[in-house]
């Protein structure tokens, strides 16, 4: 008969001797590659959800599933070892969530998003201070080294944000882009375009940031565009004899007629 939860298949599958001998060889360690895979596929589908479509909640539904899988994998592994099993887990994380939010399970009273934020740092420092760590944190400690780059960009620029080291508008933000686009223009030296590049690219994700735009969601969905649209210039290829016989003019006008494609669906 097949378990009928997530948690009992997991249980049958890392039981000695009965279980799935690939299952019964991981360790949280070996598992690390999966989670950053299955992480990764969450936010395609996040970029490519569209809500309400059938189809593409289906896909966020199973790629979410396929994750939570993951947590289950290392609870179970936890659980038969006698660590920690999947209740803690929850029970941890809703204990945090019921600590950190007194506005809504206490008596605590904010006023707006900000003010949850500030009531949320202060709990975290209160927190540390209960596990004796007497010395704050450099403010730029304690990101994790496994975020993208573009995460670990956006994490820098909030933190620094939070103490007031913030442009005090958009146009701001713009002219600091702008500025570093025209060092970049101005460099020769490779060493030094590929420093001006990186000034380029961490303003532009700043930008995003104060735009309220998730940069690596909106590079995804870049990409998925520019996949769409290259499968037609390929397809313009394919039926007028080939790549060989096709010049950049042509591919250009496949790649607009891709575009008005896409306006008028």
């Amino acid at each position: 008969m097949t378990p009928a939860t997530l948690r009992a298949v997991m249980s049958a599958l890392l039981i000695p001797e009965s279980g799935c001998p690939w299952d019964l060889k991981q360790s949280h360690q070996s598992l690390a590659r999966y989670l950053r895979e299955e992480a990764a596929e969450v936010l395609d589908a996040l970029a490519e959800h569209v809500p309400g479509d059938p189809e593409a909640e289906r896909h966020l539904c199973e790629e979410l599933g396929d994750l939570w899988l993951q947590v289950v994998f290392h609870a179970q592994l936890a659980q038969d070892r006698g660590a920690w099993d999947l209740h803690q887990v929850e029970a941890m994380v809703v204990e945090k969530l019921v600590r950190r939010h007194p506005h809504v399970f206490g008596e605590a009273a904010v006023d707006g998003a900000e003010a949850v934020l500030a009531n949320w740092a202060a709990i975290k420092q209160e927190e540390r201070a209960e596990r004796g760590e007497t010395e704050a944190p450099r403010l730029l400690d304690g990101i994790p080294h496994s975020l993208s780059p573009l995460d670990t960009a956006m994490e820098i620029g909030r933190r620094c944000a939070k103490v007031g080291f913030e442009w005090p508008d958009m146009e701001g933000v713009l002219d600091k882009v702008k500025e570093e686009v025209a060092e970049l223009q101005a460099e020769s030296d490779l060493d030094r375009v590929e420093s001006e590049y990186g000034d380029v690219l961490f303003s532009l994700i700043q930008w995003a940031r104060y735009k309220g735009i998730d940069p690596d969601q909106a590079l995804r969905r870049q990409m998925l565009r520019f996949r769409s649209r290259f499968g037609h210039v390929e397809d313009a290829a394919a039926a007028n004899g080939g790549w060989e016989r096709q010049d950049l003019e042509a591919m250009e006008a496949a790649w607009q007629a891709a575009k008005r494609a896409e306006v008028r669906s």
